[in-house]
């Protein structure tokens, strides 16, 4: 019976009450030939600071941030890293407050749907804008990041829905600005 405990103990991951569930990836090429990974890990709440999330709470913080994709109660997931690719240069855009928001969807629906979900395109490999469209089936959010000079920001990031709607309507950012 020692030698079962101390086998036990040796291998703490061997015998879990909750099963440790992996990270989601996504990758895929744009149209504009950036090349983009999605990273969605389960959301643990003892890994963030978590107030107010319960069910039927109007306001849920996580680490003193609202969260989106995730309504009023606790997110399934959250993304890990958002990182895109051009001509030998790689960029890890902010993926902060964003929960809920990939999955195993693709980057398109064929038609009839004919939907996209990420776009953009990249000037030269220092000088970039993406935008996005995220969402669980439970509510959708909009994020948009430029890349300029290698200097990566993200300068949106909503549940508006008339802007989310104006991303979704044009997911590549236009290439004159």
């Amino acid at each position: 019976m020692n030698i079962f405990l101390t086998i036990s103990l040796l291998a703490p991951g061997a015998i879990s009450p909750t099963p440790v569930r992996p990270d989601i990836t996504a990758s895929f090429t744009l149209p504009s030939g950036v090349q983009v990974r999605i990273v969605e890990a389960p959301f643990e709440a003892s890994l963030f600071k978590v107030v107010g999330c319960s069910t039927g709470e109007s306001r849920c913080l996580i680490n003193g941030q609202v969260p989106f994709g995730s309504g009023n109660g606790l997110p399934r997931t959250y993304v890990k890293s958002i990182t895109v690719s051009f001509k030998g240069r790689s960029y890890l855009l902010d993926s902060s407050q964003m929960f809920n928001a990939w999955g195993s969807r693709p980057l398109a629906y064929p038609p009839p749907r004919a939907v996209r979900y990420f776009g953009g395109n990249c000037f030269d490999s220092a000088n970039c804008q993406f935008r996005g469209v995220f969402s669980d089936a439970g509510g959708s959010f909009a994020a948009e990041w430029v890349i300029v000079g290698g200097a990566v920001v993200r300068t949106i990031l909503t549940d508006r829905n008339d802007v989310v709607g104006f991303i979704m309507n044009n997911i590549d950012p236009p290439e004159f600005e």
